[in-house]
């Protein structure tokens, strides 16, 4: 009897510390090392390497943009930034007119808009670009834009128009450039080329002379070619 109140007494005592371990928080030891997904999976992590910003300034632009911070990416990729030159400095009338001379001799193309070939209206369009001056594309709606000139008030840089069809309709179908002491610069359909015209030499063109316009007085976006 004795016997068996020993073993119920060694057996409850058994369970009450089982039961009092159970109870006890345990906190996992703290350690400094960090698995990352290279370690879990067994290899070598791959070094990272900084590649900066490449930055391409235009030769007229006298200051550079700040400092970009570097990015981490990948070393077999060049970031390359471009920005707009938006402090330009504005083309003088001299600039225009060396520069429409400098495609004398470029062929005429009907619907061309250069740099090799032209017709009338894709190489106003081109020259005025250059000068920093959006114009439409079709001579009809460049004779829409800018100040009315009559031909006695006409000035080098104006856009001379005129109606060169067989049967006279008004309607502006060519345009030039005007360069002064009655010259003008123009992509010739019947010249073929990219041509100076007198207007005194050139009857032809005086009489189908309709209006010139003025742009030096146009508040207009930035363009270049």
């Amino acid at each position: 009897m004795k016997k068996i109140i020993l073993l119920n007494l060694i057996f409850i005592s058994s369970i009450f510390l089982l039961t009092a371990c159970s109870t006890k928080e345990i906190k996992p030891k703290h350690t400094s090392m960090q698995a990352s997904v290279y370690t879990i999976m067994g290899i070598t992590a791959p070094k990272k390497e900084i590649v900066h910003f490449v930055i391409k300034d235009e030769p007229r632009m006298p200051h550079a943009l700040p400092q970009l911070p570097p990015v981490l990416v990948s070393p077999n990729i060049e970031f390359i930034s471009y920005r707009q030159n938006s402090q330009k400095a504005p083309y003088s009338i001299n600039d225009i007119e060396r520069n429409a001379k400098s495609f004398l001799g470029t062929p005429y193309v009907w619907g061309a808009t250069g740099p090799n070939t032209f017709d009338c209206s894709g190489f106003t369009q081109w020259i005025f670009r250059d000068a920093g001056i959006n114009i439409p594309r079709v001579s009809r709606e460049q004779a829409k834009v800018g100040e009315y000139v009559r031909y006695e008030n006409l000035q080098r840089g104006d856009m001379v128009f005129f109606d060169t069809k067989r049967h006279r309709t008004g309607k502006v179908c060519h345009v030039g450039i005007y360069l002064g002491s009655g010259d003008f610069i123009h992509a010739s359909s019947s010249g073929k080329k990219v041509v100076i015209f007198n207007f005194n030499d050139k009857s032809f063109y005086k009489k189908r002379f309709l209006w010139g316009r003025r742009l030096s007085k146009l508040n207009l976006h930035y363009a270049s070619n």
